[in-house]
């Protein structure tokens, strides 16, 4: 079994991809409430964005990690507009057509848009191949562990955006629109709330977090490839869950917990290798247990009222 201070590195990169697992759970909730949408090409939305300024940076197949310059610095908040641009053309262009429909039929539109990106990356590049952004970073020795910049930014942002999400929902006539809508989409309407305006808005914003979780992310992985990056949901989508599509915080603490895990059970070698074989299953064991929980508190409650 690794020792502390092999397992230290680990459990900061873990709390780290927990943060931005966070991130994209808000993203889910948020847009959950409003539109009643699980959006599910998160990532599949952010890896386009990502291969779209690699290759505006001069990436190519002979040249897998692009060179740093000024401009391709200046390309950064492009990746950030591109992943906005997309999320927000699907929800007003396509996400209407579902307007209609159940949650799961809604969120199926957004699998059929992650199929439709998959097989355009795929044409246009070699997804097999690890994509890098090279974003700046600096590095320093906390208790003899190399801890990046990057690191720390990561778990700032994602509590800045709880904090921040949290209050906005809280404090501004637009965060106010989106719990109504939450509460109840079509009273909201007959109350005058402008619901498309206010939908538009929330696909905007959770684009704007896309955008910069996958200006981030590429730093924490050193690389990624096409896979990667559009599966990078699921984690996401499992801390969601155990928030119940509704809080925020629970579902900030959960994803922390996912990514931690995860991450210190990469390093087991030998008779115990098979945990780090298995640390892809974090995030649904995680969910399952958070759901048979939630049920079983639901029952005793239930009970309880029936005694009563």
């Amino acid at each position: 079994m690794p020792d502390s201070s092999i397992l230290l590195p680990f459990l900061i990169q873990g709390l780290a991809f927990g943060a931005m697992y966070a991130v994209t759970g808000t993203s889910i909730v948020v847009l959950f409430r409003t539109t009643g949408v699980v959006n599910l090409a998160f990532g599949a939305i952010g890896s386009m964005g990502v291969h779209i300024v690699w290759s505006l940076m001069g990436g190519s197949i002979m040249v897998p990690e692009p060179q740093v310059s000024g401009l391709s610095i200046l390309l950064y908040p492009a990746l950030v507009a591109i992943c906005a641009l997309m999320f927000l053309i699907y929800g007003r262009v396509f996400a209407p057509i579902l307007d209609k429909r159940d949650a799961l039929v809604k969120s199926l539109g957004t699998v059929a848009l992650t199929l439709i990106l998959m097989g355009i990356m795929k044409q246009r590049w070699d997804t097999s191949k690890p994509r890098s952004l090279h974003f700046p970073k600096e590095t320093f020795t906390v208790g003899g562990t190399v801890v990046s910049t990057n690191q720390i930014l990561a778990l700032v942002f994602a509590l800045v955006v709880v904090i921040g999400v949290g209050q906005y929902l809280k404090r501004t006539d637009t965060g106010t629109a989106m719990r109504a809508i939450a509460n109840n989409r079509e009273t909201s309407g007959l109350l005058g709330v402008p619901v498309q305006r206010v939908e538009a808005t929330a696909w905007f914003g959770a684009g704007l977090l896309c955008g910069c979780v996958f200006l981030l992310l590429p730093s924490l992985f050193k690389s990624m490839d096409q896979a990667t990056m559009t599966w990078f949901v699921i984690p996401a989508l499992a801390g969601a869950i155990v928030g119940q599509l509704r809080s925020l915080w629970v579902t900030f603490g959960a994803s922390l917990l996912i990514g931690v895990v995860e991450s210190l059970l990469t390093p087991f070698s030998g008779n115990l290798k098979f945990l780090s074989e298995l640390r892809r299953l974090t995030p649904v064991v995680v969910a399952v247990v958070a759901i048979l929980w939630i049920s079983r508190r639901r029952t005793v409650v239930l009970a309880g009222r029936e005694m009563t």
